[in-house]
């Protein structure tokens, strides 16, 4: 089974934990949930060619069982918010046959085939996966992976501190940069952080990951590292 896993702003490879790819939803009538569903291409197409820098994904099934094996009904399910390239238009940063992941909502959800797809924008896509450990993402653009650092366990005055009085960590050591973002001239600006550095990021900002071990990660864009601590 695969250890990394997605919370709430964050995503998993192999089984999100708490991020859902459900689109946002609205009520009508007497307060009944109106959920969107993904587009369905008509039978006799059998390709999807993304036009520009989107990329065509197909996404990686869902869970039909909880950890304890119980079977979840569709709504209950757990969208993960990865998948394989199926085609990649113009897209410069991947190919088809990458892992990737990418943003909880971002994109336009396709059925083709009787299969789950995303149609993204290449800035969509946070990351290729090279293996199962968290740590070996690919970042792509002006984003940052960083391994973050642990929770304080006491208060400076010594007094134990619960896991509901943690303050969350915003600090980290930077494991993988980004080539960087392209700017209105077409060129690439390369991060100014480097492997190795101790960061302060926003508090509330990026994409959370766990790894082995229950190390905790999180992929940030540069203008969200606050400072570099040395």
């Amino acid at each position: 089974m695969n250890t990394m896993q997605l919370s709430a702003r964050t995503c998993t490879f192999g089984r999100p934990l708490a991020a859902r790819r459900s689109l946002p939803a609205s009520t009508s009538g007497r307060g009944q949930l109106v959920v969107r569903a993904a587009t369905a291409v008509p039978s006799q197409y059998k390709n999807v060619s993304p036009i520009g820098d989107r990329v065509f994904v197909k996404v990686d099934v869902s869970e039909a069982k909880s950890v304890g094996g119980i079977l979840l009904p569709s709504s209950a399910q757990t969208k993960p918010t990865q998948g394989d390239v199926v085609q990649a238009g113009s897209a410069k940063a991947v190919k088809a046959g990458d892992k990737v992941v990418y943003s909880k909502y971002a994109g336009t959800e396709i059925e083709l085939q009787g299969a789950e797809h995303v149609l993204l924008k290449e800035d969509d896509v946070i990351g290729v996966l090279r293996s199962d450990n968290i740590a070996e993402l690919k970042p792509l653009g002006d984003r940052i992976l960083i391994e973050v650092a642990e929770a304080e366990e006491t208060t400076q005055g010594g007094l134990l501190l619960t896991n509901a009085g943690k303050d969350k960590p915003t600090l980290g050591k930077v494991v993988a940069v980004g080539s960087g973002k392209t700017d209105d001239k077409g060129t690439v600006v390369k991060p100014n952080l480097e492997v190795g550095n101790t960061v302060m990021y926003s508090k509330y900002s990026g994409t959370e990951f766990e790894g082995p071990g229950e190390k905790q990660y999180i992929v940030v864009r540069e203008m969200d590292v606050l400072a570099v601590l040395a």
